[in-house]
């Protein structure tokens, strides 16, 4: 049984037996005396006439009786927040004549330093304790020994750059840590509004057979950034391949550091990185030495300067909204009940469905995401940030967060998943689609883009305009246009990602249409997703039919079907031509990246065609395009909407060549005209 602290006055207690004064509270060095209100006849408040110290251990005494008290509820209320938080340089700071450990934690009792398993006792003032030893540090292996609430607990730092193996302890390290050339090197110049997402996971990129990376580099950073791998037939993969896509962003999916996969023998299991544990250390598993911290921060930042000299920018996939396990989180063990969302019965919102909802309206946790993200901003030079669940994070970190960063790099790419989903934060406060005019440098995944297309993301059997002969005709002129549920400076349109049935296997359920047709289909699919306004998200191998077997969540089945399959790339690489032009199309020509809606209105026209063809007129300042997109099995003779002769740029069913007049539409084709003005 014990007392919860719940405001910096009052104590509340839930107690069977009727309770009379005196009251006190007391520590090793203080006795108040309390006054007592009955709520109920088993519930009791103990106010005090002063503020409770909180760095105490306190212990309630009344008639024979002593029980601990603990902090509850204060530590979630404005005047704690007003009273100790304080944005400050946390973590192990390194120089070579000296290191300063800080951590915040105004409830602790004492909180000890070990170094190499020395213990220092920190010192306190105003919420944060801290400690600076002399000498040189580089290496050291560090944890904090919190006693809290009546409990000890040794636990490490969340604001640790560097790990031991599988996440023991900190490491200190040197954060400027850098591969030659890496602090002089430029990053490209590339505005949102021009960009094209490709998403892949670290790992996946070079597990297959034939991928052409050795061995001993699979699964690893390193592999992401060699030149020349190829398959065994010659055919180019790894980063020569993404080069020659001609995407403007590869997004990574999470790579700090994340449970479920042995740093060591990461092959005896595997998963995508939604479980954070520390946030500003990159991942063992993806490094080739886990053992040493700093080999990691190299060879990251080496991953971003050889994606900058080929003029390609880096997203980093950030999970700020949970934790891996929030009872034995460091955020836990060091602040109870402070940086997890909670509902006025006092359980914890779950709204992310992994159990816990990180509460970034606290400003502590909000300045803990602002930190971090800085940190891979600065020293890393990444050139965005992908939010999982957005939705759950609250709309003032966001601006903060778009602030910051665009200071930082005014063509920073900031986007999210703005899911209304069931957390214990008021819907005016979350980072939301209807919400997104408070953050207008931030992007949104365009699910009704996503829909419209091929149908109820959630129902393999639904159908949309493309895998369901035109349904939804009505909706796809605007959805081109960027019309649809978002500002088209602020959409993100894909129809593939991660998560979920890929695109290919989406379109064969339950064979439903001929394996020749279902390839055509996935290529209008993919050409109407960039093609269209806003800005488009591949998801790696979308381009060469990228198959999970079926499997709809595949976070943590295996490589055999997670992997890049580079035999695909090989028996497809005529068709990934198709994806590279559209590509090409979408970065040349402003028509296919307009901001403006007075311009899009203007300059993209719909035409007539037969129901349910899509037929499109674009008006670029020195060519004219036309677009046809026919989602059924039947030809059509389309007369064009305009004299002169068109070239056939791009198309999944003719061949290159000339056309005027009209033109003959085959079964689930997509086709782009264009003719320059004289």
């Amino acid at each position: 049984m014990r007392g919860y602290i719940d405001t910096l006055t009052t104590i509340s207690l839930k107690y069977a037996d009727p309770v009379e004064g005196p009251a006190y509270l007391r520590s090793d060095v203080e006795l108040l005396p309390l006054e007592i209100k009955t709520v109920t006849a088993e519930h009791y408040l103990f106010t005090a006439a002063s503020p409770i110290a909180l760095n105490r251990t306190w212990w309630l005494e009344f008639l024979d009786v002593r029980l601990p008290v603990v902090s509850g509820q204060v530590v979630r209320t404005a005047e704690f927040d007003q009273l100790y938080a304080r944005p400050d340089d946390y973590g192990a700071l390194y120089t070579s004549q000296h290191t300063t450990f800080k951590v915040w934690s105004p409830v602790a009792s004492k909180m000890t330093l070990f170094v190499n398993h020395e213990p220092y006792a920190m010192n306190y003032e105003g919420g944060i304790w801290s400690l600076t030893l002399t000498g040189d540090y580089l290496g050291a292996v560090y944890f904090y020994g919190v006693e809290v609430n009546h409990e000890y607990h040794e636990v490490v730092d969340p604001y640790a750059k560097g790990l031991t193996v599988n996440s023991t302890a900190g490491v200190v390290v040197d954060p400027n840590a850098a591969p030659p050339g890496f602090s002089l090197h430029a990053r490209p110049i590339l505005p949102p509004a021009d960009s094209i997402i490709y998403e892949v996971h670290v790992r996946d990129f070079s597990m297959h057979p034939n991928s052409g990376i050795p061995d001993d580099l699979k699964g690893k950073f390193e592999a992401m950034t060699l030149s020349g791998a190829t398959t065994k037939h010659g055919y180019t993969t790894g980063f020569d391949y993404v080069k020659s896509l001609g995407i403007t962003h590869i997004e990574l999916l999470p790579i700090n550091d994340f449970a479920k996969v042995d740093d060591v023998h990461f092959t005896t299991s595997y998963n995508w990185g939604y479980d954070p544990m520390y946030f500003q250390t990159p991942d063992g598993s993806f490094s080739v030495d886990p053992a040493d911290p700093v080999r990691r921060i190299i060879e990251l930042k080496s991953l971003v300067q050889h994606y900058h000299a080929a003029q390609m920018g880096v997203i980093l996939d950030v999970v700020f909204n949970h934790v891996f396990h929030q009872p034995s989180s460091s955020f836990e063990r060091l602040v109870p009940g402070y940086y997890f969302r909670y509902y006025p019965d006092l359980t914890l919102s779950n709204g992310t469905g992994v159990g816990n909802d990180f509460a970034s309206e606290r400003q502590m946790a909000r300045q803990f995401i602002l930190d971090t993200l800085v940190y891979y901003a600065e020293n890393f030079q990444v050139d965005g940030f992908r939010f999982d669940l957005m939705g759950v994070i609250d709309v003032k970190t966001m601006q903060q967060v778009e602030d910051q960063l665009t200071a930082i790099n005014p063509n920073m790419l900031i986007l999210g998943e703005g899911w209304h989903l069931n957390t214990a934060l008021p819907d005016d406060q979350k980072t939301t689609h209807d919400q997104a005019y408070l953050v207008p440098r931030i992007h949104f995944f365009n699910d009704y883009f996503r829909d419209t297309l091929k149908g109820n993301n959630f129902d393999i059997a639904d159908t949309g305009y493309i895998n369901g002969g035109g349904r939804f005709r009505e909706r796809v002129f605007k959805l081109f246009q960027g019309d649809y549920g978002l500002p088209v400076g602020q959409t993100i349109n894909y129809t593939e990602v991660h998560d979920n049935h890929t695109l290919f296997d989406r379109l064969s359920y339950p064979s439903r249409q001929h394996a020749d047709n279902v390839l055509k289909l996935h290529q209008m699919t993919t050409i109407f997703t960039i093609l269209s306004q806003g800005i488009p998200f591949i998801h790696a191998g979308q381009e060469f039919y990228r198959t999970k077997y079926g499997h709809g969540n595949t976070y943590n089945l295996s490589d055999f079907i997670n992997r890049i399959d580079w035999n695909r790339r090989m028996k497809y690489n005529e068709d990934i031509d198709i994806i590279r032009k559209a590509i090409h199309l979408k970065k040349t020509y402003e028509v296919f990246h307009l901001q403006d809606a007075l311009s899009i209105q203007t300059r993209i026209i719909e035409v007539k065609a037969p129901d349910p063809v899509l037929g499109i007129l674009l008006f670029d300042k020195d060519d004219e395009f036309i677009l046809f997109f026919n989602p059924t099995a039947l030809n059509h003779t389309i007369e064009l909407p305009r004299l002169g002769v068109f070239n056939i740029e791009l198309s999944n069913a003719h061949s290159t060549g000339e056309v005027a007049g009209s033109i003959a539409l085959k079964p689930f084709e997509c086709l782009v005209l264009r003719k320059t003005l004289d």
